[in-house]
């Protein structure tokens, strides 16, 4: 019973695993890849900027259109966080003025979209998934409230051939 009880308290406060179920994160995950998010850090720090965060989406976000049901939680990439001011435009994602640089992880998903420019404020993150144009993310919806945040991607786990820290 003790193993069970600390498996338990595990998945609830410590470490919660997940599954990837569509492209909004590509290329840096695939559908069906698996993923560690950790929590605890998410009592005493915020997100920083690049972070791929686990999060229950605010109340703008809107309802999965296959099942007719809002979807419990997004992971996505944290693009600016309070303070900062966001603006798509010309294929580009502009934080506080300059280009961010996101050629690690975007690829060739740049966006065909403008945005902003819009300020993060307090208590506020901006979110995008890394395929941009393929991805319900703070350009439809708005900002994520701090207080959503559930925890950090820290692994993906499957498949075995993609296996590493995030």
């Amino acid at each position: 019973i003790r193993v069970i009880t600390i498996g338990v308290l595990l998945r609830w406060f410590v470490v919660e695993p997940r599954y990837i179920p569509s492209q909004s994160m590509a290329p840096t995950f695939a559908p069906g890849d698996q993923i560690a998010i950790e929590k605890i850090s998410t009592l005493y720090r915020r997100p920083e900027r690049d972070e791929v965060v686990l999060f229950r989406p605010p109340e703008a976000a809107p309802r999965d259109p296959r099942s007719a049901r809002k979807p419990e939680v997004f992971v996505k990439r944290v693009v600016a966080g309070p303070g900062d001011v966001v603006e798509v435009r010309d294929g580009a994602v502009f934080v506080n003025g300059l280009p961010l640089d996101d050629s690690n992880f975007v690829g060739g998903n740049r966006p065909a979209y403008e945005l902003g420019p819009l300020a993060v404020p307090p208590g506020q993150l901006f979110v995008l998934g890394d395929n941009r144009n393929r991805s319900f993310d703070s350009h439809v919806w708005g900002f994520v409230p701090r207080d959503n945040i559930v925890g950090h991607v820290i692994l993906r786990y499957w498949p075995l051939e993609r296996f590493g820290l995030i």
